[in-house]
């Protein structure tokens, strides 16, 4: 008699450890050290949209001077969001990530000033390419710390 009830509640108790262990795989959200880097990575991603919602100047690719505000925001929030990583290897990710957008930040008055003094025609100055390279590493970084919290 103890053998037949013994199958069922067996049988249950895996069906709900099979549950619990998808549900705490998939449906549990990001763990505890992807928290900040998540919100690390939202954002970025709502920055973005606000440097992409204003008017661009087909004749004058760099950012204005108004806009300056906005990249110093963002290179802000960023620092102040990666202060909030715990864990060693993601904060240090997040502190360079940091560190180039303040880069690319202070630098933009310089490239506007090296695209305003150029030669109609002339190849784009030094200071462009590399603002291209900085938002390149910057992109990279973002990429490590998203991959690094798959959510």
């Amino acid at each position: 008699m103890k053998s037949r009830f013994r199958w069922p509640l067996t049988a249950s108790v895996l069906i709900i450890a099979v549950a619990f262990g998808i549900w705490a795989a998939f449906f549990r959200g990001p763990s505890e050290k992807c928290k900040p880097v998540i919100d690390i990575l939202e954002f970025n991603h709502a920055q973005a949209a606000r440097v992409s919602e204003q008017p661009a100047d087909p004749n004058n690719p760099v950012p204005t001077q108004a806009e300056d505000l906005i990249y110093q925001q963002w290179a802000d929030g960023l620092a102040e969001r990666a202060q909030k990583v715990s864990d060693p290897g993601l904060q240090v990710q997040a502190i360079q990530l940091a560190q180039l957008a303040s880069e690319f930040a202070a630098g933009l008055p310089g490239v506007r000033a090296a695209v305003q003094h150029r030669a109609p025609g002339a190849p784009p100055p030094p200071e462009v390419l590399g603002m291209f390279a900085l938002n390149q590493r910057i992109a990279d970084q973002l990429q490590q710390l998203s991959q690094a919290c798959k959510s």
